[in-house]
């Protein structure tokens, strides 16, 4: 008998997990639209850290090809999210860097309440068990990535 509740179980995990990948992708879609980006170029505009970064670096983090991160920068910096340094040591290095302005005037009451509002889910939570939420998370990530190498 528990088999058969495991199973459901399982198939109710497989359901959600569905419902949640659809719902994050249309609430970052929206976003996107809401500051005139396709979601590409947002989702790179969004892990571009404080220091910057290399399109090599992007590329790496992204599984993007190199000639395909120009482009997204090019985009991105045309529409003023981005623009290039390049380092007085090194003239031949670029850093792509974030507009902290107007990403933040843009985007920033967005985040704000979403991180509002997660926080106030995760509160809900015992230290315990976010430890398995994130180990979760984290897996399901590694399968992800496994995933896209199988497709490449």
């Amino acid at each position: 008998m528990s088999t058969v509740n495991h199973h459901s179980e399982q198939q109710d995990s497989m359901h959600l997990g569905k419902e949640f990948s659809l719902a994050l992708i249309m609430f970052h879609q929206t976003a996107a639209e809401k500051v005139g980006l396709n979601l590409t170029d947002y989702k790179v505009l969004g892990l571009i850290p404080s220091e910057g970064m290399t399109a090599g670096e992007i590329a790496s983090k992204t599984g993007l090809s190199t000639g395909m991160v120009t482009t997204v920068v090019d985009r991105l910096a045309r529409k003023g999210f981005v623009f290039r340094e390049r380092p007085t040591e090194d003239r031949r290095k670029v850093i792509i860097k974030a507009n902290v302005k107007k990403v933040g005037s843009e985007l920033g009451a967005v985040f704000q309440s979403f991180g509002q509002e997660m926080g106030k889910v995760v509160a809900n939570y015992s230290p315990e068990e976010i430890k398995v939420i994130n180990d979760y998370i984290e897996k399901s990530m590694e399968v992800f990535k496994q995933e896209i190498e199988k497709m490449k």
